[in-house]
């Protein structure tokens, strides 16, 4: 079971704790590069999850929740991309932590992030991404929950040109 909630001044050490995968890194950032830009308009959203009883034994259900990923959403995205309209929420900075990842875990995020963004954010009509065109995994992990191609590209990303990619919320 996936939980998103606001990281605060008290969860952020165990967002510092994150760690990138290396091969994410050109993409992604490091923890600490992303926590950086966090703040004001740029909210910064904790990925916990939860066991199923079905999945696990009585060992890890007694363990709890874990600290498995972090996104980032802007409310001003549209200020710094000509490409986004005022009514679009950006999708930045998405890890699953390296030590959690093939669980499915990114899936499950995709699944409940409209839900956590309609409630949290009701005056935004749509979720804006870019993932960089060397990013295959990501492109198909966005595709593949409901984001759309723009046919257009995003060239100022700092690993070369980028797909924008778009999720409708109403």
């Amino acid at each position: 079971m996936i939980r998103l909630e606001k990281m605060t001044a008290s969860t952020r050490p165990l967002a510092e704790a994150l760690e990138v995968a290396p091969e994410q890194l050109r993409f992604v950032g490091t923890m600490d590069e992303i926590l950086a830009t966090a703040g004001g308009a740029i909210v910064p959203v904790l990925v916990w999850h939860r066991a199923s009883s079905a999945t696990t034994d009585i060992a890890d259900l007694n363990s709890g929740e874990h600290l498995v990923g972090f996104f980032l959403l802007d409310k001003e995205y549209s200020c710094e991309h000509d490409f986004a309209e005022a009514s679009d929420l950006g999708f930045r900075a998405f890890l699953i932590d390296v030590h959690h990842q093939g669980k499915g875990l990114a899936r499950a995020v995709m699944q409940a992030l409209p839900q956590f963004v309609k409630v949290r954010y009701p005056q935004f009509r749509r979720l804006v991404l870019t993932v960089n065109l060397k990013n295959t995994p990501a492109q198909d992990l966005y595709l593949k929950n409901g984001f759309s191609d723009s046919e257009n590209q995003y060239l100022g990303g700092s690993a070369g040109p980028q797909h924008i990619l778009y999720l409708k919320l109403d």
